[in-house]
């Protein structure tokens, strides 16, 4: 922090060591919150008593104590502006514990650490802070100051903690929860209105929104009462200033049936439609409109929720905990709309690194917003560098603070069923502003054109962006979204081809000549939207579905962007990372900036394979252990990455390893493609001294395409056979199984395959899950598809020792990387046969073969003692008559 700042009590260049902090810092505090001489006890009047500090017992006292009614009721300990508060709190809390064993009632509750730059408050048992303020924020009106006053100031404790317990019937209060409780509330919710009430699942969804809202409106209030008490885990306030609860709600039905309705909703209707009017605010609810659920479902959802304190969700979610715990329960194909995990958008929001400053302030747009996770987002983390930014005075932070939000912010979503801009309105009224800037339309629409069924404010919201892009040269500085994975824009809707004249990319090219395609995704459809919506430089981070990226039919697509974009960055995500919208594709975030010209030479690109951004985000409501881990992973990841591209950015040697040539994105512009190598460890295993062959030198397949098959006989050709086959099927823990029995008459127009003992059998689809099999002699004769490799060793090794090497985590690896297709595994012989791998020496093979077949004699042992013992237990217990076998025949379900 500059040394430049100043708060209420002076200048930071003031202080230093410990004895200016107490003078020019903690004694000025004192005197503002209320305190005067005889309430303050100094550190010479302070007992010094024998408190723990680990396994040792030290002689400990603090600067400060406060009393108020004759009791220490909270202490300070003041350090030097270099001092580490971390390396005090454990004095502080043992300290306020030897004085609190004098008292059954606790009368300590609190103590506070400060070094002048930072201040932190603690409940007197708890080592994480209630309130953490940097130096500037000690003015009148900051938030964490205010809530320093409201805890410590003499006039707030006055009251003991034991008068304080015998209030609470008079006293209301709002506790936090964790999300994964949250989601078990708010799914019991949605399920009370939508059986109750008999609406349609969207209908459901968008009288629970009007509800959620009300409730986080009151909740708000809560926590901006000047008698609230805020503590670790809850917030209290007098019982008669909360609207949301069951007892105010009954209060009020003598004058009204339903008060939640007719008095809190109307009014917020009232006050919005004078917005609305005055140009301040976008429609969130129509005119009239009510709240269409019964009193009694209303009632029961307030007593359920009256308590849990929604405006204060964990800090992890950083902003997004409206969408979060509606789309957590509701998300997904149940309403049409697939969502981005947060984690995902902390990711693309942390590459963008987003401006705001005194001289520049980014503007940042999401065109496909859904509920705005992307910008409430975005809006978070401007939020926070400007907070962190020392040179700024108060009054410049609150300015930029309100410029971000009602000027720097654009959303547009197309939604109608339900309205997803107008829940994104909520989620941006809720953080600060009144989604000035979120428009219902079709931004694909180039024209943005009026139909004929549009509202007069749905009109109106289309010429003000009309107007908007017209007036300016690029509405945005960055975007940062996630389009449609699936929608699909045809000429054969008049609608959609109307859109599509207007696109570039709706026409091939080839040849000179233009050819109308017959559809286009909205994907490719929005990569050249965002390149007419930014500003010349500006920078689209944006989900992108793999196969844009890698597959040979979008190789145009490619070549348009080279030419209109400069790549910066991809990063490649999990293929599980959409699991919760049960969206199999495999993704990546891509980073394109818009060319300022046709000469501008494309740089290096990073590019980064990420293994846990969006697996913390699981497809099942259930909460499990795994959870918190996965999401600890998926911060440090995000993390990594941003740190890395800033390292790449900047040329530093440590982010070497994920820069990609500029070269090697002329065609391909996937991860796997582009950073990732076959035969990646083959230098290191040969420095090591190990032998290293290519697969082909080992095995070779049996019924090789394009060639004479090694067993011709064993070649079932099923246009021509009729017989009764069993598949073979090679599991993901390399053993082998007799799967259906077929006609192969039924199967006609295929080429099947006899396995036999000894036989490597490589699935073309898993074998990089590990369907990998050796065929033992029980399967000897069983069939499979052209979708196996069948091989047989060339070189002598033994089949059991090549099924160990091909199953390590280290070929399944190169496997992956030889595939070519995009988002697959599947792996042909073709390919499969390059990998190199190394091979282990005579000495070593006979140890793994020997330690083969004793786990193969320990499995047969084992199966052959649970027949046995089945077979006692049977005959002992007469549970094997033949009556039961033939009403097994008779009558068992078909397979």
């Amino acid at each position: 922090m500059s040394t430049t700042a100043e708060n209420k009590f002076g200048r930071l260049s003031d202080l230093s060591n410990e004895a200016t902090v107490e003078q020019f810092f903690v004694n000025r505090l004192l005197s503002d919150l209320g305190y005067v001489d005889k309430n303050i006890r100094p550190k010479v009047a302070l007992d010094e008593l024998a408190i723990s500090l680990g396994r040792k017992k030290v002689k400990y006292r603090p600067d400060y104590a406060m009393l108020v009614g004759g009791k220490v009721r909270w202490i300070c300990e003041a350090k030097a502006v270099d001092e580490n508060l971390d390396d005090w709190v454990s004095q502080c809390s043992s300290y306020c514990l030897e004085l609190n064993k004098e008292h059954a009632e606790n009368p300590v509750e609190y103590f506070l650490l400060t070094n002048g730059v930072t201040t932190r408050l603690y409940r007197w048992d708890s080592g994480k802070p209630l309130v953490e303020a940097s130096f500037h924020h000690f003015v009148d009106g900051n938030q964490q100051y205010d809530r320093i006053r409201a805890i410590l100031s003499s006039t707030a404790l006055r009251v003991r903690p034991s008068q304080r317990n015998m209030q609470q019937t008079d006293r209301f209060v709002l506790r936090r929860k964790t999300v994964s409780e949250l989601n078990a509330d708010f799914a019991w919710a949605h399920r009370q209105i939508y059986k109750r009430e008999h609406l349609s699942y969207a209908a459901a969804f968008m009288e629970f929104v009007k509800i959620v809202f009300l409730k986080l409106l009151s909740d708000r209030d809560v926590h901006s009462s000047a008698n609230a008490i805020e503590e670790e885990d809850q917030v209290t306030v007098p019982i008669d200033e909360v609207r949301f609860s069951r007892r105010w709600i009954e209060i009020r039905e003598k004058d009204t049936s339903n008060p939640l309705d007719s008095i809190l909703f109307q009014d917020l209707l009232s006050n919005f439609e004078t917005e609305i009017r005055e140009g301040k605010k976008k429609r969130i609810f129509n005119p009239g409109e009510r709240l269409n659920i019964s009193p009694d479902t209303i009632k029961a959802i307030a007593e359920r929720f009256q308590n849990i304190d929604l405006i204060s969700i964990d800090a992890d979610l950083n902003g997004r905990m409206f969408e979060t715990f509606l789309n957590s329960t509701l998300r997904g194909k149940a309403l049409g709309q697939y969502f981005t995990p947060r984690s995902v958008v902390k990711l693309a929001v942390g590459l963008a690194n987003l401006d705001v400053g005194p001289k520049r302030v980014d503007v940042v747009m999401d065109a496909c917003c859904g509920t705005g996770g992307f910008l409430i987002e975005a809006l978070a983390a401007m939020w926070s560098k400007i907070e962190q930014n020392s040179s700024l005075s108060n009054k410049q932070r609150e300015e930029l603070r309100a410029r971000v939000a009602t000027e720097c912010l654009i959303g547009v979503d197309v939604a109608r069923d339900p309205a997803l801009a107008r829940i994104a309105r909520i989620n941006m009224y809720l953080h600060g502003d009144g989604g000035s800037s979120i428009y219902q339309l079709d931004a694909l629409d180039k024209k943005v054109r009026s139909g004929s069924t549009d509202s007069p404010e749905i009109r109106q919201e289309k010429t003000e962006f009309r107007k908007r892009i017209e007036a300016s040269d690029g509405l945005a500085d960055v975007v940062l979204t996630n389009p449609p994975f699936a929608k699909d824009y045809s000429r054969e809707q008049s609608s959609e081809s109307t859109l599509l004249d207007d696109y570039e990319l709706a026409y091939d090219h080839k040849g000179g000549s233009l050819r109308p395609l017959a559809t286009v995704s909205s994907m490719v459809m929005f990569l050249e939207r965002y390149h007419d919506l930014l500003k010349p430089g500006g920078r689209l981070i944006t989900v992108i579905d793999d196969s844009l990226l890698g597959a040979n039919r979008y190789r145009p697509l490619r070549d348009w962007i080279r030419r209109n974009w400069l790549v910066r960055a991809v990063v490649s995500l999990p293929g599980d990372a959409f699991q919760r919208s049960q969206a199999r594709v495999k993704t990546s975030v891509i980073m394109l900036q818009k060319r300022l010209s046709q000469e501008e030479e494309q740089p290096a690109v990073f590019m980064y394979y990420c293994t846990a951004v969006g697996i913390d985000d699981p497809p099942r409501q259930r909460v499990l252990p795994i959870d918190e881990i996965n999401r600890k992973k998926a911060i440090d990841e995000i993390r990594r990455v941003g740190k890395l591209y800033e390292e790449f950015f900047e040329g530093k040697p440590e982010a070497k390893p994920w820069a990609v040539p500029a070269s090697a994105i002329g065609d391909r512009m996937d991860v796997k493609a582009c950073l990732m190598q076959p035969g990646r460890r083959v230098k290191e295993w040969e420095e090591n001294g190990l032998s290293v062959v290519t697969l082909q030198e080992l095995i070779r397949p049996v019924y090789p395409k394009n060639s004479i098959s090694l067993r011709p006989e064993d070649v079932i050709d099923t246009a021509e056979s009729d017989e009764l086959v069993t598949y073979l099927r090679v599991r993901y823990d390399g053993f082998t199984e007799a799967g259906d029995e077929v006609w192969t008459s039924d199967i006609s127009g295929q080429k099947m395959h006899r396995v036999r003992t000894g036989d490597i059998v490589i699935s073309h689809i898993n074998a990089i899950h590990g369907a990998i099999g050796v065929v033992p002699p029980e399967h000897d004769g069983l069939v499979v598809t052209s979708e196996y490799t069948v091989c047989t060793t060339v070189s002598g090794m033994d089949p059991k020792v090549v099924w160990t090497l091909l199953r390590s985590p280290e070929v399944r690896a190169e496997l992956l990387i030889l595939a070519t297709g995009i988002g697959r595994t599947r792996i042909t012989w073709d390919q499969a046969s390059k990998l190199m791998l190394p091979v282990p020496d005579k000495n070593l093979s006979s140890t793994l073969i020997a330690d083969l077949t004793r786990a193969e004699n320990a499995e047969l042992d084992a199966r052959n003692t649970r027949t046995a013992v089945r077979t006692k237990a049977e005959s002992k217990l007469q549970l094997g008559s033949s009556a039961a076998q033939e009403i097994l025949a008779a009558f068992k379900p078909p397979r």
